[in-house]
């Protein structure tokens, strides 16, 4: 990606009090026009802002927290403000919270009284799972002035980083918060209302703890999202590009394997073998196999649990998924002898739909939990007609050099090893690789798009989606039809990479015939069977156990068999009959509509 292509933002926050006093119209700097209080339409974007290295005290918290950019603005660069008597470094901001035409997305106050309850907690709930990370930058100011807090549709967003230091809330603590909150209980959805005054009363008599607060929000947001119905399609596809004898991309699922998957296309996984690297494809290959094997186990072990199994507990149990898997290809390497560029590796992006049962007044429903796993450059992105999310932050030395605070985003993919990875699957032991996994909830129609650099690649997603989203989400174009579209177009745009990806279509419904209810708890079938039902076993813990105890030594050889018993030439050939002749890949397509 070049500096002209990342350079893209016109609208910019500018991120210092003094600017609150420039009125709407001046032009600053004869660059950066005003068009509301610390909004600016930058009238040059295709030109740098200027630099500053090394970081100011009141921009460095924005570089530690890059990795949170689906809800906090990006450092851009900085403007000189001068005055009579000194020079004011003001740092801009881009990915803010405004529309296309600069206008600030609605507060959360604003939005507040007209939101569903499921809405109202889980933009709660976002903003507890921001406490921890603000706390640690020194900016928890950030999220207990309201004004700061704007919604995004599902999700909440802060206009800028606000330091502890320097408003002097040097002990923002929960309380401060559950005043605050208290604030918005006359527009609290009937439905929750009393359990949120009770939750901000507790927090405001410094009764509660950050974990306390998090579990009855997750509780409130699960027993709503019960409510609805939720209709999935999946589809997916590869291509070996214009250029490759053989494809190093991996993907599940090709339709074989959807038509023998027990959780009814619930998970979806994209591998891309590391470029370069002796063996990708078949690390690519071995790694989509035993992920999904892992993840079909854990989504079995959700659905029979018999408490509510909470964020951290699952995020917890994909981690080590991801961290056996690459301890299983890490040992193939060492059995093999394969040494630095002669290692193989993969990166990963998974996607699996959790349906815990969830049990309430209304009766039983699904949870509707999307987690999202990746390690290096394989990304997911959420689409709906009005906007496309990138959720996913590459691990590559671009990202390394702007967490560190050594460089901005925009100017970081300009180095010659910008996109190089600093972390794939099979290249380092297990305790050293940290695969990001994120919790959603799926409360709005959208289009979950899993796919590797092929497809991602110079921003050929953020340019392409508006001429699919509507269509397939209006059921005028099949899922099918659109990754057989948009590999086509990456074949034309990036052909030189292999290309794969996997479209997930979520329709949502909050009708009272939602299939989601398994029965009412009111029905006399309902009592009989929660009398003659035997009690779910919960196996969660023993599966993360069991993981955990495949880093071990005696992991490490367990992986080494599994490697061996994996990598039979009669595997390995059926996969290679799927490539063509001439060494593309065939695109493999699948669809199921499957209504929970």
């Amino acid at each position: 990606m070049t500096t002209t292509q990342a350079m893209t933002s016109r609208y910019i926050w500018a991120a210092q009090r003094q600017a609150t006093l420039i009125p709407a119209g001046r032009l600053v700097e004869d660059r950066y026009h005003a068009i509301a209080p610390q909004i600016w339409l930058d009238t040059k974007p295709q030109e740098p802002p200027d630099l500053l290295f090394p970081l100011p005290h009141q921009a460095i918290a924005y570089a530690h927290l890059y990795r949170y950019q689906l809800h906090l603005p990006r450092l851009h660069g900085f403007c000189s403000l001068k005055s009579a008597n000194e020079t004011i470094e003001i740092p801009l901001l881009d990915n803010i919270p405004v529309d296309r035409e600069g206008k600030l997305l609605p507060s959360l106050v604003e939005a507040w009284g007209t939101a569903t309850a499921l809405e109202q907690a889980y933009w709660l709930w976002q903003a507890i799972a921001l406490w921890a990370p603000l706390s640690g930058a020194g900016v928890l100011s950030s999220a207990v002035l309201m004004d700061n807090l704007r919604v995004d549709g599902w999700r909440l967003r802060l206009c800028e980083l606000i330091s502890d230091y320097a408003t002097g809330n040097t002990k923002v603590t929960l309380a401060h918060l559950g005043t605050l909150w208290l604030k918005t209980l006359p527009g609290a959805h009937p439905e929750i209302a009393d359990r949120l005054e009770a939750l901000f009363l507790k927090m405001q008599a410094e009764k509660a703890s950050l974990r306390d607060v998090d579990r009855e929000l997750n509780s409130i947001i699960l027993e709503q999202a019960a409510r609805l119905s939720v209709k999935w399609q999946i589809a997916g596809g590869t291509d070996a590009g214009s250029l490759h004898l053989h494809n190093e991309d991996s993907y599940y699922p090709t339709p074989l394997e959807l038509a023998h998957d027990p959780t009814g296309g619930k998970i979806a996984i994209i591998c891309d073998g590391v470029a370069g690297h002796d063996g990708g494809e078949v690390a690519s290959q071995m790694a989509v196999k035993l992920l999904q094997i892992q993840a079909q186990n854990l989504y079995r072990d959700l659905i029979n649990c018999d408490r509510i199994v909470s964020p951290e507990q699952i995020s917890q149990a994909i981690g080590a998924i991801v961290r056996v898997v690459n301890n299983t290809i890490t040992a193939q390497n060492q059995s093999q002898g394969r040494e630095q560029l002669a290692r193989m590796g993969t990166t990963m992006v998974m996607a699996i739909q959790v349906n815990q049962q969830i049990r309430s007044r209304n009766g039983v429903g699904s949870s509707h939990e999307i987690y999202i796993a990746h390690v290096g450059d394989s990304r997911a992105y959420w689409i709906t007609p009005e906007r496309c999310q990138l959720l996913t932050i590459d691990d590559d030395i671009a990202t390394r050099e702007v967490k560190q605070g050594r460089d901005l985003s925009w100017h970081s993919v300009n180095r010659p090893d910008a996109t190089a990875l600093t972390q794939a699957l099979g290249m380092k032991a297990g305790e050293l690789i940290v695969p990001t996994v994120q919790r959603f909830m799926a409360i709005e129609d959208g289009i979950l798009l899993l796919c590797s650099d092929g497809l991602s690649d110079r921003n050929l997603v953020e340019s392409s989606w508006q001429d699919y989203a509507a269509r397939i989400l209006q059921t005028e174009m099949p899922l099918t039809e659109a990754v057989q579209s948009w590999l086509a177009l990456a074949h034309g745009e990036n052909g030189t990479d292999n290309i794969s990806l996997v479209l997930m279509s979520c329709q949502v419904s909050t009708s009272t015939t939602d299939p989601e209810i398994l029965y009412s708890a009111s029905t006399p079938e309902a009592v009989a069977l929660s009398k003659s039902a035997p009690e779910p076993k919960f196996r969660l813990n023993r599966a993360i156990h069991l993981f955990l105890a495949l880093t071990t030594s005696m992991g490490f050889l367990a992986a080494v068999a599994i490697a061996i018993a994996f990598f039979q030439p009669d595997w390995v050939a059926n996969w290679r009959q799927q490539l063509s002749p001439n060494g593309a890949a065939q695109s493999e397509l699948t669809e199921q509509t499957t209504g929970n």
